[in-house]
Protein backbone atom coordinates (compact mmCIF):
# COMPACT_ATOMS: atom_id res chain seq x y z
CA UNK A 1 0.00 0.00 0.00
CA UNK A 2 1.23 3.49 -1.01
CA UNK A 3 2.89 5.36 2.51
CA UNK A 4 2.06 8.94 2.97
CA UNK A 5 5.11 11.12 3.78
CA UNK A 6 4.17 14.60 5.49
CA UNK A 7 5.59 18.05 5.13
CA UNK A 8 4.32 20.22 7.08
CA UNK A 9 5.15 23.99 6.33
CA UNK A 10 3.66 26.09 9.30
CA UNK A 11 1.63 25.19 12.69
CA UNK A 12 -1.87 24.64 12.67
CA UNK A 13 -4.22 27.57 13.50
CA UNK A 14 -4.00 28.45 17.27
CA UNK A 15 -6.92 28.49 19.17
CA UNK A 16 -10.09 25.59 20.04
CA UNK A 17 -12.47 26.75 17.31
CA UNK A 18 -11.55 23.75 14.08
CA UNK A 19 -8.36 22.82 16.06
CA UNK A 20 -6.93 19.68 14.25
CA UNK A 21 -9.20 20.03 12.04
CA UNK A 22 -8.44 20.47 8.19
CA UNK A 23 -9.52 21.71 4.71
CA UNK A 24 -7.56 19.34 1.90
CA UNK A 25 -7.37 18.87 -1.48
CA UNK A 26 -6.18 15.93 -3.34
CA UNK A 27 -4.59 15.46 -6.74
CA UNK A 28 -1.62 15.32 -9.23
CA UNK A 29 -0.58 18.53 -9.36
CA UNK A 30 2.26 18.15 -11.98
CA UNK A 31 3.43 21.86 -13.32
CA UNK A 32 1.39 23.59 -10.31
CA UNK A 33 -0.04 25.52 -12.91
CA UNK A 34 -2.12 28.72 -12.90
CA UNK A 35 -5.29 26.48 -12.76
CA UNK A 36 -3.66 24.50 -9.76
CA UNK A 37 -2.52 27.73 -8.11
CA UNK A 38 -6.44 28.90 -8.03
CA UNK A 39 -7.35 25.95 -6.52
CA UNK A 40 -4.63 25.76 -4.00
CA UNK A 41 -5.27 29.30 -3.42
CA UNK A 42 -9.19 27.99 -2.51
CA UNK A 43 -8.10 25.70 0.25
CA UNK A 44 -5.72 28.44 1.86
CA UNK A 45 -8.72 30.84 2.00
CA UNK A 46 -11.45 28.32 2.83
CA UNK A 47 -9.09 27.00 5.80
CA UNK A 48 -8.31 30.41 7.09
CA UNK A 49 -12.37 30.93 7.29
CA UNK A 50 -12.85 27.33 9.11
CA UNK A 51 -10.10 28.35 11.69
CA UNK A 52 -8.27 24.79 10.14
CA UNK A 53 -5.39 23.70 8.38
CA UNK A 54 -4.70 24.09 4.81
CA UNK A 55 -3.60 20.35 3.77
CA UNK A 56 -2.87 18.98 0.09
CA UNK A 57 -2.33 15.42 -1.07
CA UNK A 58 0.08 14.34 -3.93
CA UNK A 59 1.48 11.36 -5.33
CA UNK A 60 4.82 10.59 -6.26
CA UNK A 61 6.13 9.01 -8.45
CA UNK A 62 3.16 10.71 -10.85
CA UNK A 63 0.51 7.82 -11.78
CA UNK A 64 1.21 8.03 -15.45
CA UNK A 65 5.04 7.13 -14.84
CA UNK A 66 3.74 3.68 -12.83
CA UNK A 67 0.37 3.10 -15.46
CA UNK A 68 2.00 3.53 -18.39
CA UNK A 69 4.95 1.19 -20.20
CA UNK A 70 7.04 4.48 -21.25
CA UNK A 71 7.95 7.61 -18.96
CA UNK A 72 5.65 10.69 -18.95
CA UNK A 73 7.95 13.53 -18.90
CA UNK A 74 7.00 15.52 -15.60
CA UNK A 75 6.68 19.19 -15.78
CA UNK A 76 7.68 19.73 -11.86
CA UNK A 77 9.66 17.43 -10.07
CA UNK A 78 8.41 16.52 -6.31
CA UNK A 79 11.46 18.85 -5.28
CA UNK A 80 9.94 21.99 -7.03
CA UNK A 81 6.47 20.86 -6.57
CA UNK A 82 7.00 21.06 -2.66
CA UNK A 83 8.37 24.43 -2.51
CA UNK A 84 5.93 25.97 -4.38
CA UNK A 85 3.01 24.53 -2.53
CA UNK A 86 5.15 26.35 0.56
CA UNK A 87 4.96 29.36 -1.14
CA UNK A 88 1.67 29.29 -1.88
CA UNK A 89 0.61 29.48 1.65
CA UNK A 90 -0.25 26.21 2.27
CA UNK A 91 0.28 24.75 6.13
CA UNK A 92 0.92 20.93 4.67
CA UNK A 93 1.67 18.50 1.94
CA UNK A 94 1.21 15.04 2.17
CA UNK A 95 3.23 12.79 -0.46
CA UNK A 96 1.43 9.77 -1.06
CA UNK A 97 3.74 6.60 -2.62
CA UNK A 98 2.15 5.76 -5.72
CA UNK A 99 2.71 2.06 -6.45
CA UNK A 100 1.20 -0.60 -8.75
CA UNK A 101 -0.74 -2.17 -5.25
CA UNK A 102 -1.16 1.16 -4.72
CA UNK A 103 -2.91 1.80 -8.18
CA UNK A 104 -5.46 -1.44 -7.85
CA UNK A 105 -6.98 0.26 -3.88
CA UNK A 106 -11.11 0.34 -4.53
CA UNK A 107 -12.06 4.44 -4.57
CA UNK A 108 -14.20 4.04 -1.11
CA UNK A 109 -10.38 2.75 0.20
CA UNK A 110 -8.90 5.38 -0.49
CA UNK A 111 -11.50 7.69 0.88
CA UNK A 112 -11.41 5.48 4.45
CA UNK A 113 -7.65 5.49 5.00
CA UNK A 114 -6.38 8.68 3.00
CA UNK A 115 -8.53 11.47 3.62
CA UNK A 116 -11.18 9.99 6.55
CA UNK A 117 -8.95 8.52 9.00
CA UNK A 118 -5.36 11.09 9.11
CA UNK A 119 -7.79 14.20 9.23
CA UNK A 120 -10.19 15.36 10.36
CA UNK A 121 -12.34 17.19 7.46
CA UNK A 122 -14.06 20.14 7.54
CA UNK A 123 -13.91 20.16 3.29
CA UNK A 124 -12.46 18.57 0.27
CA UNK A 125 -11.59 20.46 -2.59
CA UNK A 126 -10.70 18.37 -5.83
CA UNK A 127 -10.07 20.25 -9.44
CA UNK A 128 -12.86 19.53 -12.03
CA UNK A 129 -10.87 16.54 -14.03
CA UNK A 130 -9.63 14.72 -11.10
CA UNK A 131 -10.90 11.50 -10.45
CA UNK A 132 -9.17 8.40 -8.68
CA UNK A 133 -8.80 4.60 -7.46
CA UNK A 134 -8.75 1.35 -9.36
CA UNK A 135 -10.16 2.06 -12.84
CA UNK A 136 -10.66 5.86 -11.68
CA UNK A 137 -13.76 4.97 -9.92
CA UNK A 138 -13.30 7.63 -7.51
CA UNK A 139 -15.70 10.46 -9.17
CA UNK A 140 -16.94 13.23 -7.96
CA UNK A 141 -20.69 11.43 -6.82
CA UNK A 142 -18.74 8.94 -5.02
CA UNK A 143 -16.91 11.93 -2.94
CA UNK A 144 -20.21 13.68 -2.48
CA UNK A 145 -21.57 10.42 -1.12
CA UNK A 146 -18.84 10.04 1.62
CA UNK A 147 -19.06 13.92 2.31
CA UNK A 148 -22.70 13.31 3.29
CA UNK A 149 -22.03 10.37 5.44
CA UNK A 150 -19.15 11.61 7.48
CA UNK A 151 -20.56 15.17 7.71
CA UNK A 152 -17.69 17.54 5.61
CA UNK A 153 -17.62 19.94 2.32
CA UNK A 154 -17.11 19.35 -0.62
CA UNK A 155 -16.33 21.23 -3.77
CA UNK A 156 -15.41 20.30 -7.38
CA UNK A 157 -13.06 23.38 -8.83
CA UNK A 158 -13.92 24.62 -12.21
CA UNK A 159 -10.89 24.40 -15.07
CA UNK A 160 -9.62 27.82 -15.63
CA UNK A 161 -8.48 29.39 -18.76
CA UNK A 162 -5.75 31.84 -20.20
CA UNK A 163 -7.44 33.54 -23.14
CA UNK A 164 -9.49 31.81 -24.90
CA UNK A 165 -7.97 28.22 -23.86
CA UNK A 166 -8.07 26.05 -20.60
CA UNK A 167 -4.71 25.51 -18.33
CA UNK A 168 -3.97 22.30 -18.35
CA UNK A 169 -0.17 20.22 -17.89
CA UNK A 170 -0.72 18.53 -21.36
CA UNK A 171 -1.26 21.86 -22.98
CA UNK A 172 2.16 22.94 -20.88
CA UNK A 173 4.05 20.27 -22.21
CA UNK A 174 3.20 20.81 -25.57
CA UNK A 175 4.30 24.54 -25.80
CA UNK A 176 7.69 22.98 -23.83
CA UNK A 177 8.23 20.32 -26.47
CA UNK A 178 7.42 22.59 -29.22
CA UNK A 179 10.48 25.67 -27.90
CA UNK A 180 7.51 28.07 -26.93
CA UNK A 181 8.47 28.74 -23.66
CA UNK A 182 6.89 31.68 -23.51
CA UNK A 183 3.13 30.56 -24.23
CA UNK A 184 4.14 27.49 -21.35
CA UNK A 185 5.06 30.65 -19.19
CA UNK A 186 1.72 31.81 -19.26
CA UNK A 187 -0.03 29.08 -18.41
CA UNK A 188 2.12 27.98 -16.01
CA UNK A 189 2.10 31.61 -14.42
CA UNK A 190 6.25 31.66 -14.18
CA UNK A 191 9.01 30.79 -16.26
CA UNK A 192 9.67 26.96 -16.36
CA UNK A 193 12.27 25.52 -14.59
CA UNK A 194 14.22 22.70 -13.08
CA UNK A 195 15.33 22.62 -9.97
CA UNK A 196 18.01 19.52 -8.98
CA UNK A 197 20.78 19.20 -6.70
CA UNK A 198 24.44 19.85 -8.21
CA UNK A 199 26.36 16.81 -8.44
CA UNK A 200 30.47 15.94 -9.07
CA UNK A 201 30.73 14.99 -13.34
CA UNK A 202 33.57 14.24 -15.12
CA UNK A 203 35.18 17.91 -15.31
CA UNK A 204 35.39 17.83 -18.80
CA UNK A 205 33.24 20.77 -19.13
CA UNK A 206 36.24 22.56 -16.92
CA UNK A 207 39.18 20.60 -19.39
CA UNK A 208 37.40 22.49 -22.31
CA UNK A 209 37.25 26.08 -20.40
CA UNK A 210 33.57 26.26 -19.84
CA UNK A 211 33.35 24.27 -16.05
CA UNK A 212 29.20 23.35 -15.55
CA UNK A 213 26.71 22.56 -12.75
CA UNK A 214 25.79 19.27 -13.28
CA UNK A 215 22.23 17.84 -12.34
CA UNK A 216 20.95 14.77 -12.98
CA UNK A 217 17.07 15.28 -13.43
CA UNK A 218 14.77 12.69 -11.39
CA UNK A 219 12.41 12.25 -14.45
CA UNK A 220 12.91 13.34 -17.95
CA UNK A 221 12.26 16.74 -18.59
CA UNK A 222 9.47 17.70 -20.61
CA UNK A 223 12.21 19.31 -23.23
CA UNK A 224 14.05 18.12 -25.79
CA UNK A 225 17.85 17.54 -26.09
CA UNK A 226 19.42 20.13 -27.03
CA UNK A 227 21.17 24.07 -25.88
CA UNK A 228 19.27 26.46 -24.05
CA UNK A 229 20.10 29.79 -23.31
CA UNK A 230 19.40 29.76 -19.61
CA UNK A 231 18.43 32.20 -16.09
CA UNK A 232 19.75 30.57 -12.65
CA UNK A 233 18.64 31.27 -9.78
CA UNK A 234 22.50 31.20 -7.44
CA UNK A 235 21.77 32.23 -3.53
CA UNK A 236 20.27 35.66 -3.67
CA UNK A 237 21.64 36.27 -7.72
CA UNK A 238 19.78 35.72 -10.61
CA UNK A 239 22.89 34.67 -13.04
CA UNK A 240 22.98 33.90 -17.53
CA UNK A 241 24.03 31.11 -18.72
CA UNK A 242 23.92 28.38 -21.63
CA UNK A 243 23.03 25.09 -21.02
CA UNK A 244 23.05 21.54 -22.83
CA UNK A 245 20.57 18.94 -22.23
CA UNK A 246 21.16 15.56 -22.99
CA UNK A 247 23.09 12.21 -23.28
CA UNK A 248 26.97 13.87 -24.12
CA UNK A 249 26.96 12.39 -27.56
CA UNK A 250 30.56 13.49 -27.88
CA UNK A 251 32.16 12.82 -24.58
CA UNK A 252 31.04 9.55 -23.42
CA UNK A 253 26.97 9.12 -25.13
CA UNK A 254 25.37 8.29 -21.37
CA UNK A 255 22.47 6.91 -20.95
CA UNK A 256 21.21 9.24 -18.39
CA UNK A 257 19.72 12.49 -19.32
CA UNK A 258 22.18 15.05 -17.88
CA UNK A 259 21.59 19.03 -18.07
CA UNK A 260 25.05 20.66 -17.95
CA UNK A 261 24.88 24.94 -16.94
CA UNK A 262 27.70 26.98 -17.96
CA UNK A 263 27.02 30.12 -15.94
CA UNK A 264 28.22 33.52 -17.18
CA UNK A 265 30.53 35.49 -14.88
CA UNK A 266 30.58 33.08 -12.43
CA UNK A 267 32.91 30.84 -10.43
CA UNK A 268 32.97 28.95 -6.91
CA UNK A 269 31.98 25.55 -6.16
CA UNK A 270 28.34 24.54 -5.87
CA UNK A 271 28.77 20.80 -5.46
CA UNK A 272 25.67 20.09 -3.49
CA UNK A 273 23.63 22.91 -3.88
CA UNK A 274 19.86 22.64 -5.52
CA UNK A 275 19.83 25.41 -8.04
CA UNK A 276 17.07 26.69 -10.21
CA UNK A 277 17.49 26.54 -13.77
CA UNK A 278 15.06 28.39 -16.23
CA UNK A 279 15.70 27.59 -19.82
CA UNK A 280 14.21 30.47 -22.25
CA UNK A 281 15.00 29.59 -25.66
CA UNK A 282 16.18 26.19 -27.29
CA UNK A 283 19.31 27.57 -29.35
CA UNK A 284 20.22 23.89 -31.29
CA UNK A 285 19.97 20.58 -31.26
CA UNK A 286 22.41 18.24 -28.99
CA UNK A 287 24.76 16.52 -31.52
CA UNK A 288 28.11 14.76 -32.06
CA UNK A 289 31.23 16.47 -32.98
CA UNK A 290 33.74 14.39 -34.82
CA UNK A 291 36.86 16.04 -32.10
CA UNK A 292 36.68 18.29 -28.81
CA UNK A 293 38.35 21.17 -31.08
CA UNK A 294 35.03 21.00 -32.99
CA UNK A 295 33.18 20.77 -29.44
CA UNK A 296 34.70 23.78 -28.23
CA UNK A 297 34.53 26.20 -30.62
CA UNK A 298 30.59 24.97 -30.62
CA UNK A 299 30.16 25.74 -26.96
CA UNK A 300 31.63 28.94 -27.58
CA UNK A 301 29.26 29.89 -30.16
CA UNK A 302 26.57 28.54 -27.89
CA UNK A 303 27.75 30.74 -25.42
CA UNK A 304 27.77 33.85 -27.28
CA UNK A 305 24.25 33.28 -28.61
CA UNK A 306 23.14 32.47 -25.71
CA UNK A 307 24.78 35.85 -24.00
CA UNK A 308 22.71 37.55 -27.11
CA UNK A 309 19.53 36.42 -26.34
CA UNK A 310 19.56 37.44 -22.77
CA UNK A 311 21.07 40.72 -23.64
CA UNK A 312 17.64 40.78 -26.27
CA UNK A 313 15.23 39.96 -23.16
CA UNK A 314 17.15 42.73 -21.30
CA UNK A 315 16.69 45.46 -23.24
CA UNK A 316 12.76 44.18 -23.78
CA UNK A 317 12.46 44.76 -19.74
CA UNK A 318 13.44 48.13 -19.71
Amino acid sequence: MGTMQRHPFRSPPAGETGSGSAVVTVGNFDGVHLGHQALIRRVVEDARVLGAASVLLTFNPHPQAVLRAHQVPILTSLRLRLRLFERLGLDEACVIAFTPEFAKIPAAQFVEEYLIAPFRLKKLIIGYDFAFGRNREGTAELLMQAAHEHGFGFEVFPAVSSGDETVSSTRIRGFLQAGEFAQAARLLGRPYSVLEPVVRGRQQGRLLGFPTLNQVPEEPLPIPFGVYAVRAQVAEQTLGGVANYGIRPTVEGATAPLLETFLFDFSGDLYGEVIEILPLKRLREERKFPSLDALKAQIAKDRDAARAYLATLAKRSE
